[in-house]
């Protein structure tokens, strides 16, 4: 078996904290859509949960929502925003590979471009749709909620160099195999974001206009720390 070489999780945020300092603008432009829909997303939870609470303190009865009669529905809502999460994740990696070159808005919906779009929104429903298949077991959903978590990048790199795989479920196995023993390690990087979210929650999301650069730039650090591992011993 081959030997893993661990990623430094401090590392990894000391390198996203750095390039937030020296292209924060350009970062914002990356991931503004990203900011709205965490804006938004926490408008809707703490409303959400507002309204629950006021319904119990008046009938003194929780209020449920039933999700699984709109399944196909919120499949498809959840694969959107994941192409729009790549999307600002791939601008990133734009930012990375040419340093000097201008961001622009554009660029965090690269995803949406003609010719892309549908490959895109392909790979990303049937992730989730995997996803759900595997979290009837609960803790193997959750374990291949990593393992699935490079497929973005993977698709990226490919990308960027004129290249493409015969299928798309093969950048899923990709992910797959350079996430193989690393899914703690990742799992324990996420974790370590907790008190970002809490402070998203606490300023009512707007804390959301520094934490959502600063997570996915340090994802994106962590994905090309994994496949220059993966590369070297010719895993990717």
């Amino acid at each position: 078996m081959t030997e893993i070489t661990p990623i430094s999780r401090n590392r990894v945020k000391l390198t996203a904290r750095k390039h937030l300092q020296k292209s924060f603008v350009a970062a914002i432009k990356a991931n503004w859509i990203v900011i709205l829909f965490n804006l938004f997303q926490t408008a809707l939870v703490l409303t959400t949960t507002y309204l629950v609470l006021l319904n119990y303190h008046q009938t003194g009865q929780l209020v449920y929502f039933n999700q699984r009669s709109a399944y196909f529905s919120q499949t498809v809502a959840s694969t959107i925003a994941l192409v729009f999460s790549w999307s600002a994740k791939w601008a990133i990696v734009d930012q990375f590979q040419e340093p000097k070159a201008k961001v622009t808005w554009r660029q965090s919906i690269q995803a949406f471009r003609f010719g892309r779009f549908f490959a895109t929104f392909m790979l990303a429903f049937v992730q989730n749709i995997l996803l759900f298949l595997w979290s009837a077991l609960v803790i193997p959903g959750f374990v291949k909620a990593f393992s699935y978590s490079q497929t973005y990048y993977a698709f990226k790199m490919d990308s960027l160099f004129g290249r493409q795989q015969k299928s798309l479920t093969d950048y899923i196995s990709i992910s797959r195999r350079v996430m193989s023993g690393r899914k703690m390690e990742l799992f324990q990087l996420e974790l370590s974001f907790l008190g970002w979210h809490l402070l998203g929650f606490l300023t009512f999301g707007l804390a959301y206009i520094y934490v959502t650069p600063y997570l996915n730039t340090a994802r994106v650090v962590y994905s090309s720390q994994v496949f220059a591992q993966a590369l070297q011993k010719g895993a990717a």
